[in-house]
Parts: C-alpha cells; sequence; structure tokens
C-alpha cells in the first residue's frame, strides 16, 4: 500500500469514527472538499454539519483503492459503497461512492466526493 493510500485510508477510518483531531492532522494547508451538488467546504467538520441536514449517519464500505502518484502530489480514488439512516428513520444501503483525493507531502490537500446519494434520498414533501 502506497503511502498516499494508507493516508486516506486514515483519514477514511478516523473520519468514520468521527475522530476530528485525528481528521484535522491529516489535513495539508487550503483543504477543500467539494460534494455533489457542487457544496464546497474548508473543513470535514463543515460537512458533517451539512450531512446533518440529509441524514442521521453513513457508514462507507471502501472496496478499492486506486493511486495515481505524478509530479507535486499523488491522486487517491477510494470506491465503494455506503449504508446509514435518513432523519426520517429510514436506512439505506448500496449507495455508490467515489472519493477523489489529492495527497501531498504527506497531507491531503483536495477531496471530491460523488455518490448516488440522491437516487436513495427519500421523497421530501
Amino acid at each position: 500500500m502506497s503511502d498516499a493510500v494508507a493516508t486516506v485510508k486514515t483519514f477514511l477510518d478516523a473520519l468514520g469514527r468521527r475522530d476530528m483531531e485525528a481528521v484535522d492532522v491529516l489535513l495539508g494547508p487550503g483543504f477543500r472538499m467539494m460534494v455533489s451538488g457542487g457544496h464546497v467546504f474548508t473543513s470535514p467538520t463543515e460537512f458533517a454539519a451539512f450531512s446533518k441536514g440529509r441524514h442521521k449517519g453513513a457508514k462507507k464500505t471502501t472496496d478499492r483503492y486506486d493511486a495515481i502518484p505524478g509530479d507535486d502530489c499523488t491522486i487517491v480514488y477510494a470506491m465503494g459503497s455506503m449504508a446509514g439512516t435518513w432523519n426520517d428513520d429510514t436506512t439505506f444501503e448500496g449507495v455508490r461512492y467515489i472519493d477523489r483525493f489529492e495527497v501531498a507531502h504527506g497531507k491531503i490537500v483536495d477531496m471530491r466526493v460523488w455518490s448516488d446519494m440522491s437516487e436513495f434520498r427519500p421523497d421530501e414533501d
């Protein structure tokens, strides 16, 4: 496993535990996170607050990591599925996701998230 993949795995594990101190240690200067729909955050804590309005929680299961080394950073893709609970207490599972990370000097400086979450979201009346 490459160092960049290990950094991403550690980040995702800490994020799943909601250990924001461990998450923050892995972030580089100017960290930026963009999720489906074009929402941009400068910290995972901002993203967690945003997500509370959508669901009570989600757990990612990563099936695969791919790393692409570059001159200035390594791009790491994490692919898998999510399961969790909506705010109305109904559950979801099998939601596919792809996370793309830029890892430079051992720190995550950019994260992009794509998922099928909107395909599973309950209708809002």
